[in-house]
């Protein structure tokens, strides 16, 4: 059988922006959150981000995220 492979860009973002739970998971995972810390809940939002100076670019990222203490996220897969 062949899988699709999570390191791609569109299979990344199909994943983690649309399945909530594995992104709570891999923030736990990774993240050096103390006990009662964890991110519990999240919120995905818009992941092109404007920047406030018209002088500076526009980023999209591939997942953006607010947990359920206002902390926000950017889960970015970058192979290089």
């Amino acid at each position: 059988m062949k899988y699709l492979d999570p390191k791609a860009d569109l299979t990344f973002k199909r994943v983690f922006g649309e399945h909530p739970d594995l992104v709570m998971s891999l923030l736990n995972a990774l993240l050096p959150l103390d006990p009662g810390q964890e991110v519990i809940e999240i919120e995905y939002l818009p992941v092109e981000l404007v920047p406030d100076n018209p002088l500076r670019k526009n980023s999209i990222v591939d997942v953006r995220c607010r947990d359920n203490r206002g902390r926000v996220f950017l889960v970015e897969m970058q192979m290089i």
